[in-house]
């Protein structure tokens, strides 16, 4: 599977799913004291998560290095390095790339499944809300994905909260491309220079978004 998500991503980016041993197989033992109050459940997602991410890494030739978390629980990744990491109940993925190659990257699983009744509302702006109507092979999650990657992505850069009302998605369907266009009431400060690239992947059971940035 790992081969097929690379189609999310250009060649300087690795992408890992997490198979079933990384979660439960323990961390070191820094990351392993993230986790110790931690319920079961997140305890799982967690090691998967930075299982992943650590052979993502391996595979760009990082030294090795514990990925601890910010205040904000962002991951902290190696100098000269960047990530995302994403789950849902059965799924974890992790991608990285050395930061001399891409400016920034977001990454989202999300089961094939409706979302729960009534929350479009607060995630589709108007033209998202059309968008889904007209075209109607669409994911039924892939607004709601796609700008969870579209934050993991640039939240590094700008350092704030970007709500799902602040874009709206342009989705090629045939090519399973998304582009995004702030919303007139957005205020938040996307950096210029920079070429954006959304892309999302569908298989039996889940639905994957990826974007990145790189310089123009």
């Amino acid at each position: 599977m790992n081969e097929n998500l690379a189609q999310l991503f250009p060649s300087n980016a690795v992408i890992v799913k997490a198979h079933a041993s990384m979660w439960n197989t323990p961390l070191c033992k820094e990351e392993e004291a993230l986790i110790e109050a931690a319920v079961e459940k997140r305890q799982k997602e967690f090691r998967a998560g930075r299982h992943a991410a650590h052979q993502a890494l391996e595979q760009l030739n990082a030294p090795w290095h514990p990925l601890l978390r910010e205040d904000n629980r962002q991951p902290i990744w190696p100098p000269g390095y960047i990530g995302s990491i994403t789950h849902c109940r059965d799924a974890c993925v992790a991608v990285c790339a050395k930061s001399k190659d891409l400016i920034g990257l977001g990454v989202d699983v999300e089961p094939l499944e409706p979302l729960p009744k009534g929350v479009d509302r607060y995630i589709h702006t108007a033209v998202d809300s059309e968008t889904m109507r007209s075209i109607e092979i669409l994911p039924e999650r892939l607004i709601f994905s796609a700008k969870e990657s579209i934050y993991k992505c640039y939240h590094p850069l700008i350092g704030q909260h970007m709500g799902f009302q602040s874009v709206s998605l342009e989705i090629d369907p045939e090519n399973m491309t998304f582009k995004f266009v702030p919303t007139e009431s957005s205020t938040i400060p996307f950096p210029e220079g920079l070429q954006f690239h959304g892309r999302y992947l569908v298989d039996s059971s889940h639905l994957y978004t990826g974007c990145f940035l790189s310089a123009v």
